[in-house]
């Protein structure tokens, strides 16, 4: 079966329509929810490090950022997990 270009053209042009409309329109709605404000992606960020810890692995400081080079001690983390994503809690 052949496709017409038009059809072809008119579906690309469909789909870079929707596309470059982004996400803001689904936050509005309220479909996903936005990051939220500083202080709480700042948090979340210190419970879940993406980067190995020194005391789990081998302690390879050159792939961390600067604000990571000094992670927070075990006890710490653990409290910190708690307290900021209770969820989390055994």
């Amino acid at each position: 079966m052949k496709i017409k270009q038009s059809t072809v053209v008119g579906t690309l042009g469909l789909a870079i329509l929707a596309g470059s409309g982004g996400c803001q329109a689904l936050v509005q709605s309220g479909c996903i929810a936005p990051p939220g404000p500083m202080n709480y992606q700042q948090a979340n960020a210190v419970v879940h490090d993406p980067f190995p810890q020194a005391d789990l692995g081998p302690d390879d400081h050159t792939m961390r950022p600067p604000d990571y080079q000094n992670p927070l001690p075990l006890p710490v983390r653990n409290q910190m997990k708690t307290q900021v994503a209770p969820w989390l809690a055994p």
